[in-house]
């Protein structure tokens, strides 16, 4: 019993670390895509100077 309860905090504490880097991944890709779509946003493409006047007239995206 003595070498049992070690092993199982051990893994328990494995699994949690586990479980909170993927969390943290997750949450750092949530936030890289809102900054990308930010800048996007703030910083339009060149090419798309049509799209982006409708844009600020109408105050909302055109569909894709």
């Amino acid at each position: 019993m003595g070498v049992i309860m070690p092993t199982i905090l051990d893994l328990l504490y494995r699994e949690y670390c586990r479980a909170r880097l993927a969390e943290m991944r997750k949450q750092l890709l949530i936030a890289a895509e809102r900054f990308e779509a930010l800048d996007a946003h703030h910083h339009p493409d060149q090419g798309d100077d049509e799209r982006t006047d409708a844009q600020r007239e109408t105050g909302r995206r055109a569909p894709n």
